[in-house]
């Protein structure tokens, strides 16, 4: 019995010197092959995304808290390696130190190659699955190439009218509120829009780009939101004869007013809105003689009907001044429909939209309007008091 204690004491001796020793440990690799390997599928980026039991913490676990190389003493950032991921806490909330916006700004000069690893050339998800793109985050950057050239495709001009409707306050955050370059960008937009609200001019979108505004005839097609310029397109139409036409017969054409609510700024009710294109056609009381008449605006046809500017108007013998002048109860105006997209046709020519004399006026030629109304027509028939012309009121003398 005591030889039996002898040999099992023996041998816990010699387990317990075995197991005291400094054993080398067996060279096990930690990631399997192609980890750094892009276009393997063990590649580490790859991995993270369809393990689910594999998150950053477990990276952090070798390479620290902040990925720069804790125990395992190899960083995650560096020259051929990660620049801007494992992105920081704060990376997507624009308050914050660690704000991707201010990070690309001052640590990268704004060189998206590094996101693009991950989020793929055209940000939309990449390898990454995570667009940067969406109703809560960028809508309009990163900005593809050629957002800067307007004959480019993606010239921002075209891009923000098409995917964002002029939502110009998705521009602020980068280029600051009023565009000027104090946003995170530190990019001025005025450069080039040099007008006094910036982007938010009326002929940014709409007019003349290179004059001043005001006069409103500058913001007022040519060119439409379509880029067209020629008078065939329906957003063109006769914008310019009632805007900047001198040769207008009346002192009240040249106001937007009368067929559209003109909005105050960019974003005020009713402008840059969610409904679709075409714009609003809204006529003021001029245009409907103050409630008598109901204009009527037809885009299929592009066609303007009933309007008191063209002739529909009807002064009433019974309450007239001047009832001997009255060849019927009623005197009226041709009600002329008007083509909108055809201003070249003689369509407000002098008796187009009343007749010389008028419908139940008395039978007079008509070189001899002047006799009567002399403050407003000449012996030619030109219009010499523009203010007393088409302007809601029956002037007579």
């Amino acid at each position: 019995m005591r030889a039996y204690y002898r040999i099992v004491s023996l041998f816990l001796i010699a387990l317990w010197l075995s197991c005291s020793e400094q054993r080398i440990p067996v060279a096990v690799p930690t990631h399997p092959a192609g980890w750094m390997d892009t276009q393997s599928p063990n590649f580490h980026g790859k991995v993270l995304l369809v393990d689910s039991s594999l998150t950053l913490r477990s990276c952090q676990s070798c390479h620290g808290e902040d990925f720069r190389g804790g125990k395992a003493g190899i960083g995650c950032y560096g020259q051929g390696c990660h620049i801007s991921f494992p992105h920081p806490e704060g990376f997507a909330i624009p308050g914050a130190e660690a704000f991707h916006g201010r990070f690309l700004q001052q640590t990268l000069n704004y060189d998206l190659s590094s996101c693009q690893h991950c989020h793929g050339e055209n940000f939309e998800g990449g390898d990454s699955k995570v667009s940067c793109y969406g109703s809560e985050c960028h809508r309009v950057y990163p900005h593809p190439e050629g957002f800067a050239d307007e004959q480019d495709a993606t010239f921002h001009g075209v891009y923000i009218a098409e995917n964002v409707q002029w939502n110009l306050r998705l521009c602020r955050p980068c280029h600051g509120r009023t565009y000027g370059g104090k946003g995170i960008a530190k990019k001025n937009c005025r450069r080039c829009h040099t007008q006094d609200n910036g982007p938010e001019a009326c002929n940014t979108c709409h007019g003349d780009f290179e004059a001043p505004v005001p006069p409103w005839a500058n913001a007022a097609p040519p060119k439409d939101l379509g880029d067209h310029t020629l008078p065939e397109a329906i957003g063109v139409g006769a914008h310019p004869h009632h805007l900047a036409d001198t040769t207008l017969t009346t002192a009240y054409a040249r106001d937007c007013r009368i067929c559209h609510l003109q909005p105050d700024s960019l974003f005020a009710a009713g402008h840059v809105d969610n409904l679709p294109l075409p714009a609003e056609v809204q006529f003021n009381p001029l245009a409907a003689d103050s409630g008598r008449v109901l204009p009527l605006w037809n885009r299929e046809q592009a066609t303007c009907a009933s309007v008191y500017c063209h002739g529909a108007f009807v002064f009433y013998r019974d309450s007239s001044q001047y009832p001997a002048f009255y060849a019927d109860s009623v005197i009226t105006g041709n009600f002329a429909t008007v083509i909108w997209n055809q201003p070249e046709t003689g369509q407000a020519e002098c008796g187009t939209c009343h007749g010389l004399p008028p419908t139940g006026h008395l039978p007079v030629g008509a070189s001899s309007c002047a006799n009567c109304h002399q403050r407003v027509v000449d012996a030619d028939l030109n219009i010499i008091g523009k203010d007393l012309h088409i302007n809601g009121r029956a002037d007579v003398f």
